[in-house]
């Protein structure tokens, strides 16, 4: 048999007569269960003043029968003061009991038991007022008597359903001693019909029992399916919770941010006022993960929302984007934006304790404002995280608003980014190469491969922007192996003893598949290894640092050297450069320019030093004059 016939068919033998629970006095204790209390107050406060209203008429009926027969004054007196109780407990029931939403669980309680107990004197005073009108009246009167008495009791068990045991009190205290009475001074039909009523009443007592507990299950049933209903919206609102929160700030996180941005922009444009988004991004996070590991970094990461949560207003929303990437919404004008800007910079410029570390990291942030910057929330959105791509480029630690200059230079970008994606890379690339000499014998030494993009659409397009561009697109793979076989099918025109540097982009150092290709093309054009350098920056290095460490090895492996790009303008960290596999350092263009600064040149000196103490060829570029090369051979370079 399966559960749910076993479910099905237990309340039937439950309740078969075979089952004489029913009669033990447990059967009818009072509910502890609160709802159930409640579900038979309620029920009662309807039907009880009915039961009332049936107790008049009938006894008003009884006195209208028995009107010739019975001593009038005392009918009257009795049927009066009936009539007067019971329409006074019908108005009291009606009009000054509390609302079941109002009443408590022990006051309700309290008035079942009392309601219980007031079937007695009710019920053995109409059973009175009964007897006496069928002993003063004759046949006729008698048989009236019996079916008012008979019909009260069915009507009272009736409205009593919910209460069973005051229904059973009222066959108790009306059906039984009517039997008994009828016994000793009635006839056989009289004593027949009593009975047949003292069973139609106990079986109405057996189906008062059947729906009370019926009742019960039903508002068991009712408070649980409540229960879980609201465990369930618990539960979902936690998940909805937990889905907009951020797992190891506790912020507000990226799918909360763009839906709030959605509401507050809305708002803004339906009032006609300013909103200003901002995207915060930390200057130092990925020096502390690379050197204190991500454990050290996500401990940073919680320190530094728990110093902006301190921030949040009702119209400001900080939420964390992802990585290092933070979130302002500021519901308020640019000057408001402003201010907070000047303080999270603040903020985040003091000292994190982080494991016994003391950590500085800072943070740059960028602002859009609506509705100057963008109609919508992401056009705002996308314009705010530019404005932090231009304040990273060269004014990291401060905060920056997009403006009409950055508008035109993202439309600029975006075409650029269309032309890229669209060019022949083949045909468009090409290289020009840029003699490296030994300043001692003024020999070429080796060549740097210069990239160059000419687009039919947008002309020659300077190689920072379009490198840039190529990283944003991930196209720097195919751009760095197509312009790296142009540059080796022009080695076969350089003399054997000439070298050839070629720059590897940020992306280029951490790709594997990136390196195969190189590799595959170095085989294929036959060039030797050790005329090959390979130029990488620090920034480079730093952006997968124990991936671009074993593609370094492997190239080194082959006999190709690594020069470290732009030496002085990254993070310069002497631990970094003791611990870094690279043969050769170059000093930055922007030191080489301003060697008739005293500080600059000692600067350059100190390079040069550190490089013959670690054995390191260095390379000056961008000398453009005679007299700067004079000032570098002079130094030793």
């Amino acid at each position: 048999m399966s559960r749910q016939t076993e479910r099905s068919n237990a309340p039937i033998a439950r309740r078969g007569w075979a089952d004489a629970r029913w009669l033990k006095p447990k059967s009818w204790a009072f509910s502890d269960d609160p709802d159930a209390l409640i579900g038979q107050y309620a029920n009662l406060k309807r039907q009880v003043p009915l039961l009332y209203l049936l107790l008049v008429i009938i006894a008003a009926a009884s006195v209208y029968l028995t009107a010739d027969s019975a001593p009038r004054l005392i009918v009257g007196l009795v049927s009066g003061l009936f009539v007067a109780v019971c329409t006074t407990r019908m108005v009291w029931w009606l009009w000054f009991l509390p609302d079941p939403s109002e009443i408590s669980v022990s006051d309700a309680k309290a008035l079942l038991r009392r309601t219980t107990l007031a079937v007695l004197p009710i019920c053995l005073s109409y059973l009175g007022y009964a007897f006496l009108l069928d002993a003063s009246g004759g046949p006729l009167q008698r048989a009236g008597v019996t079916i008012c008495l008979i019909m009260t009791a069915i009507g009272c068990i009736f409205c009593l359903m919910h209460l069973p045991q005051a229904a059973l009190l009222v066959h108790l205290t009306t059906m039984v001693p009517y039997m008994i009475y009828q016994a000793f001074v009635g006839s056989e039909i009289f004593l027949l019909i009593a009975l047949i009523a003292a069973m139609v009443t106990t079986l109405m007592i057996r189906v008062s029992l059947n729906a009370h507990e019926d009742f019960t299950e039903l508002i068991t049933s009712r408070a649980e399916l409540a229960m879980r209903r609201r465990e369930a919206e618990s539960l979902a609102s936690e998940n909805a919770s937990l889905a907009m929160t951020d797992v190891l700030t506790g912020l507000p996180n990226r799918r909360l941010f763009l839906s709030d941005l959605q509401d507050r922009i809305a708002r803004s444009a339906e009032a006609e006022r300013e909103c200003v988004v901002g995207v915060l991004d930390l200057d130092r996070f990925k020096q502390v993960n690379d050197i204190y590991g991500h454990t050290a970094g996500d401990k940073l990461l919680v320190a530094v929302g728990q110093r902006l949560r301190s921030l949040r207003s009702d119209s400001l929303l900080v939420a964390r984007l992802g990585g290092d990437e933070f979130g302002l919404l500021i519901e308020d004008d640019e000057t408001a934006a402003k201010a907070i800007g000047e303080r999270v910079i603040a903020l985040l410029n003091r000292p994190f304790q982080i494991d016994g570390h003391r950590l500085s990291v800072g943070c740059s942030i960028g602002f859009a404002t609506f509705p100057y910057s963008g109609a919508t929330a992401n056009s705002v959105f996308d314009r705010a995280d530019y404005a932090l791509y231009d304040v990273k480029a060269d004014r990291r630690g401060t905060f920056a608003f997009f403006t009409l200059d950055l508008e035109t230079r993202l439309r600029t970008d975006s075409e650029l980014e269309a032309a890229l994606l669209g060019a022949d890379l083949a045909d468009e690339l090409d290289i020009a190469l840029q003699p490296i000499l030994d300043l001692t014998t003024a020999k070429v030494r080796g060549v740097e491969a210069l990239a160059r993009w000419n687009n039919a659409q947008i002309g020659r397009v300077d190689a920072t922007r379009f490198i840039d561009a190529g990283e944003r697109l991930n196209l720097m793979k195919s751009i760095t192996t197509t312009l790296f076989e142009k540059a080796l099918a022009s080695m076969g025109k350089l003399p054997e003893d000439v070298g050839l540097s070629f720059n590897l982009s940020t992306f280029d150092i951490g790709r594997s598949s990136t390196i195969d290709g190189l590799i595959a093309a170095i085989e294929r054009h036959g060039v030797a290894p050790d005329r090959i350098t390979f130029e990488i920056t620090e920034t480079a290095l730093m952006r997968e640092y124990d991936t671009a460490i074993a593609h370094i090895h492997r190239l080194q492996g082959m006999g190709i050297s690594i020069a470290l790009d732009d030496f002085g303008t990254g993070y310069s960290s002497l631990s970094y450069l003791s611990r870094l596999p690279i043969d050769k350092i170059k000093i930055d263009r922007s030191f080489v320019c301003k060697l008739d600064e005293p500080g600059v040149k000692k600067i350059v000196t100190a390079i040069m030093g550190l490089c013959e103490t670690l054995d390191l060829e260095c390379i000056a570029e961008g000398i453009e004059t005679a007299e700067d090369c004079l000032t570098l051979e002079s130094m030793g370079c």
